[in-house]
């Protein structure tokens, strides 16, 4: 080779290095100052760590990684990567110290029934006639007080007696441990619960009896804010008719209970059902439109709107308007949240801060983590921030358009063409955001509810306008109106834009193929979706494609996946599924373990409910035994008997809801009532040569809110009245 063909190639090489050099300089530079819009995910990953470890960490790791985490940030300005880094060592820390605020005393069996006594925390509706009593636990007939929770979830009627927050009471109760998962890796209620300071649960068996009234200012406050509901919704069903009136209710006060279950479905199949959760988007209509409506009164008079900080003044407005709304929506969870968001926003209005940012919503979701870390792990958490963090990334992009586009002359027009193009452009702009909130927020919602609607853009894009121009506002006005009597007229309004959103969501519903049920993909392949969504969305220039190469590698793990597992059994026996060559799920029974069975289904991505999955072809059963073949092996199922078999079954794998208590040695795999007790709901792998066997506890881990069961003392078991 001669000289100048080395040369040249050498050249090219240097070239090429050059290039991507350059590249990677230019890369890096466009990421300059975007290290702290990473702390929040950074701090949500390290509880994300916490809550995937096989068992509870020790206070002092908890402290060791404080203490490094502290010292990431504390060196994080000369090298940017050790702030995320730092946050995440951060994130672990603070979930486990949370845990230990809340290590208490849990339930570990059922009860007789028993007395309680102990303090109202709250009492919710969960429908019609039933309620949600949280109590703070003082004393349960014969348990000894080191041994109590310090509190319990009980249900009870209407009948039965409401109390008010921060009374004494005393009622008598059949208590049960948390909840564990219905299937190995599934959704874990009682750990919710557990963060919650709940201990246990049950059902009220008696009237209540109360002991003593409620004292202090934030009791009487409590209670104040419960009247003002009620009252708020007895005067809003005066105004409207059925199913309107209940709507409103839902969106002003957020008692949703008396909704008709033809609504809920509706909205749920049509993507609507957000509509019903007072969060984000009704935080934000109330206090922004609250914003406008002040800011636009005050500049009315121009000495004043030229001398005068009005928009501080309505961004005062709005923050004292959304807090309003925020506890007479009883403060719940995803409202709170939705009300620091908007805090944060009009703070930084009345501070001459940048409102709408990514750095804001960085801000909100760190005070959110911090508040409360487990919400990281909670479905309305990751759906709320994803939606707002894929919509703050489009608004910036768009300014950018906006701002390098050149601005085309546009000829004068008439006011019937402006208003036509204006109302063109809200509703294109409504699709857009509808699309990409519906797109960020459809992660999450496929992986904890199985289900998609491919006509939600749609749905939000004719629905969401109406709300913001008429049901919202109008709402507002009602709340303003009522202590003067004349709510009515904007009620008025307000219930026809709500039976225009159900008239949209009911079209919406009935389009073929308007809900679909998918299988819940692998927690892996989420959490890679996620992370890809995010980079997008926090990354600058062409660092967002790595983003869209890991979601790439995301979807094809989904579908290299294999199906689940081929048995699944429920936790106390009642059930067993298989399944078939084409995937579906088979329950041996058609009556038995309802709940279990069809979460199992959803999770398959199966509509079917027990029965109709029951029919399919896969068990044959006679009397007691239910009999299968899944992979070649020989698969029994006995119930329903009183006593093990005198002639056990030729297999290789037996399950029954009865203790065996060392009968049926023969079979080389048995699972009884009291494996199912120890370890809680199984399911088994039969594909290869040895069976892979899962628990629901065994998955939970040995962590503060997983059951350790024992058996009921003589003196829990007491006799019924």
């Amino acid at each position: 080779m001669s000289s100048a063909v080395m040369d040249g190639a050498v050249a090219g090489r240097e070239s090429t290095t050059g290039r991507f050099s350059a590249l990677w300089q230019r890369v890096v530079a466009e990421q300059e100052g975007r290290s702290f819009l990473w702390c929040a995910p950074a701090l949500a990953a390290g509880i994300g760590i916490y809550f995937a470890l096989p068992s509870e960490p020790g206070i002092m790791v908890a402290a060791f990684a404080a203490l490094l985490g502290i010292l990431c940030l504390w060196h994080g300005a000369g090298l940017p990567m050790l702030m995320p880094a730092g946050m995440v060592l951060l994130g672990f820390a603070l979930i486990r110290i949370e845990a230990a605020q809340h290590d208490a005393p849990i339930l570990a069996a059922t009860t007789g029934e028993v007395g309680v006594t102990g303090e109202v925390v709250s009492v919710e509706r969960s429908s019609r006639s039933r309620h949600v009593m949280v109590l703070g636990v003082a004393s349960i007939e014969g348990m000894e007080a080191e041994k109590l929770p310090s509190r319990i979830r009980l249900t009870l009627t209407d009948n039965q007696g409401l109390p008010a927050a921060g009374t004494e009471v005393s009622v008598r109760a059949r208590l049960a441990p948390l909840p564990a998962p219905v299937m190995p890796g599934g959704f874990d209620f009682g750990r919710t619960l557990w963060f919650e300071g709940i201990g246990g649960t049950g059902r009220v068996t008696s009237a209540v009896t109360v002991l003593d009234q409620p004292a202090g200012v934030m009791a009487h406050f409590h209670n104040w804010m419960s009247g003002l509901r009620q009252t708020m919704g007895a005067r809003i069903h005066a105004a409207l008719r059925e199913p309107s009136a209940s709507f409103a209710e839902a969106l002003i006060t957020g008692e949703r209970s008396a909704i008709p279950p033809e609504i809920n479905r509706s909205l749920l199949i049509s993507g609507l059902y957000h509509i019903l959760s007072i969060s984000g988007l009704h935080m934000w209509l109330v206090a922004g439109g609250v914003f406008w409506f002040v800011r636009a009164a005050l500049a009315v008079w121009p000495l004043l709107a030229l001398r005068c900080p009005i928009r501080k003044w309505a961004a005062a407005a709005a923050l004292a308007m959304g807090s309003f709304y925020m506890l007479l929506a009883d403060s719940g969870v995803a409202t709170a949240r939705a009300f620091l968001m908007v805090a944060i926003v009009f703070f930084a209005i009345m501070v001459d801060r940048p409102a709408l940012s990514m750095r804001n919503l960085a801000l909100a979701a760190l005070v959110i983590l911090i508040m409360e870390p487990q919400s990281a792990a909670l479905a309305s958490f990751q759906m709320s921030f994803l939606a707002v963090m894929g919509l703050v990334a489009f608004y910036e992009g768009w300014s950018r358009f906006q701002a390098v586009r050149p601005m085309a002359e546009v000829p004068e027009r008439n006011w019937s063409v402006r208003l036509l193009r204006w109302a063109f452009g809200a509703f294109v702009i409504s699709l857009i955001t509808a699309l990409v909130a519906g797109v960020c927020s459809s992660l999450p919602a496929a992986y904890h509810f199985g289900r998609i609607s491919p006509y939600s853009v749609l749905a939000n894009g004719l629905a969401i306008p109406v709300v913001g121009v008429l049901v919202m506002p109008a709402a507002v006005f009602a709340v303003l109106l009522m202590p003067f009597g004349l709510e009515w007229l904007p009620l008025a309004v307000m219930g026809r834009g709500l039976e225009l959103v159900v008239a949209i969501s009911d079209a919406i519903a009935g389009l073929p193929h308007a809900s679909e049920v998918i299988a819940s993909p692998p927690s892996l392949v989420m959490v890679m979706m996620a992370t890809g969504l995010i980079m997008i969305c926090l990354l600058a220039g062409y660092a967002r494609l790595t983003g869209c190469a890991v979601m790439l590698v995301a979807l094809g793990l989904a579908v290299m996946a294999p199906p689940g597992p081929d048995l699944f059994v429920e936790a106390s026996g009642r059930n067993v599924a298989l399944r078939d060559g084409e995937g579906r799920l088979v329950p041996a029974h058609s009556r038995r373990g309802r709940f279990a069975v069809e979460a199992w289904l959803r999770h398959n991505g199966d509509e079917a409910g027990l029965q109709e999955a029951a029919q399919r072809p896969g068990w044959l059963c006679s009397g007691a035994l239910c009999s299968a073949n899944v992979w070649g092996k020989r698969v029994a199922y006995v119930s329903g008997l009183e006593r093990p078999p005198s002639a056990c079954p030729d297999a290789d794998v037996l399950i029954t809801d009865i203790p065996l208590r060392g009968a049926c040695a023969n079979v080389p795999l048995r699972i009884d009532r009291f494996d199912l007790w120890r370890r809680g709901a199984h399911s088994l792998d039969l594909s290869g040569p040895a069976p892979l066997i899962s628990t629901a506890r065994g998955e939970q881990g040995a962590r503060p809110w997983t059951v350790s069961p024992r058996p009921r003392t003589w003196s829990e078991d007491l006799p019924e009245d």
